[in-house]
């Protein structure tokens, strides 16, 4: 076993392990809920913009909780506000799943509880990005940062898939009722992490500590130019609510067919997250995030215009490898070039600016409808690589980061 594979195996026998399984079990629930109403939304008779509103219309909360999100844990601690985040997320889930039962449920219904998801989801990324500094020594971040990039592989596989089988073989709202369970189990999971003892902080107002932030981060040479690179999924993401529109309408698949295609994106980036994981840091964390955004550029244009459902599969696959090196090099470098007084509410920007790309999905169906889907995929892909090779390219503190 190499020295690289022995460290992550250490980490998942060290206090991160609670981290670890809270994060799988929310991030399969994440996973299981875009599958599940997605779905509802089409068999509802809604169309793909509805699909594309009820997750791209949750970013309004997530933007007015998000920063607050930060405030908080520089105050009282990441462990605290991500159960938050956990027993949110389960009290909507069961509230979803009642009226799928019920037999109520409408188009409108899905839509609004997955905006108020959005505003509990605020909690819980820059919580869980903040907590792996508390836990993991700085040298051993780039491994706990794959292995948790490593769970949205699993989850995005296990998720979909499953939630296709459940539809399949019980009905609409078998899928609720599990997201149920995995919300429970990532909540028990976050209780057994450590507490950890906050350092004294001063008493400014929560306005000036917030407006000291936003300006910690513009101000940062490298920090903001990852920001805006995070902001770019505004457009890499467009191609989200294409996947079960293809999967009904073009290839005529089905619920499980729609699962096999977020399957094969998942396989692609659970590969991807274990070759990261064993490789360690990269030299220069630019390079795998140039490498990144163009693997993910050029199979949205190949997924926009291709008429073959395998053909479908192996850019999806192609396209998930593209997910790990770029968020892991992305989250690896704000938490090793922020201050730690500022890790936070830097972490609660960022996860403002990754998701900015939930309001893509409203972005990409509404324009896909307009123009066609294949032409904005290959306006939006083509418009992510750009942004990337930009704001890289004429930055020599980020090249050589």
């Amino acid at each position: 076993m190499s020295k690289k594979q022995n460290s992550a195996l250490q980490l998942l026998r060290s206090p991160f392990k609670w981290l670890f399984y809270s994060n799988l079990a929310n991030a399969i629930g994440v996973e299981l809920r875009l599958m599940a109403q997605s779905w509802l939304i089409l068999e509802l008779g809604g169309s793909q913009v509805w699909v594309g509103a009820a997750n791209g219309l949750r970013i309004i909360p997530f933007f007015l909780a998000s920063l607050l999100a930060g405030l908080l844990i520089d105050r009282i601690g990441g462990r605290t506000i991500l159960l938050w985040d956990r027993l949110g997320l389960l009290i909507i889930a069961a509230i979803t799943a009642m009226i799928v039962l019920a037999d109520v449920v409408q188009v409108w219904h899905v839509v609004a509880l997955s905006i108020a998801s959005g505003g509990v989801i605020a909690l819980g990324m820059p919580s869980s990005n903040t907590l792996v500094t508390e836990l993991v020594p700085r040298e051993k971040l780039h491994t706990a940062n794959s292995l948790n990039v490593f769970t949205f592989s699993i989850a995005r596989a296990l998720g979909p898939m499953g939630g296709g089988v459940l539809v399949a073989a019980m009905g609409l709202s078998a899928p609720w009722l599990a997201l149920v369970a995995f919300y429970a189990i990532a909540a028990l999971c976050t209780l057994g992490l450590p507490k950890v003892q906050m350092a004294p902080i001063d008493e400014a107002s929560a306005w000036s500590r917030l407006a000291e932030g936003i300006h910690y981060v513009r101000t940062h040479p490298i920090i903001s130019r990852i920001t805006l690179l995070a902001f770019s999924l505004l457009v890499g993401s467009t191609i989200m609510p294409i996947w079960p529109v293809y999967a009904r309408d073009r290839f005529d698949v089905g619920s499980s067919g729609f699962g096999w295609m977020m399957g094969a994106f998942a396989l692609g980036q659970g590969i991807s997250a274990l070759y990261i994981t064993g490789k360690g840091k990269w030299s220069r964390q630019s390079v795998p995030i140039l490498y990144a955004s163009t693997i993910w550029s050029v199979t949205m244009v190949v997924f926009g215009f291709s008429t073959s459902y395998p053909l479908s599969l192996l850019a999806l696959f192609f396209m998930g490898t593209a997910v790990p090196p770029w968020m892991t090099s992305l989250t690896t470098l704000l938490q090793t070039k922020s201050d730690k007084a500022m890790l936070g509410r830097v972490m609660a920007v960022y996860g403002m600016s990754i998701q900015v790309g939930m309001f893509g999905w409203f972005i990409g169906a509404w324009l896909g409808e307009i123009i066609g889907n294949d032409w904005m995929l290959l306006i939006t892909g083509t418009t992510f690589a750009l942004l990337h090779f930009a704001l890289i390219l004429t930055s020599k503190e980020l090249r050589q980061a």
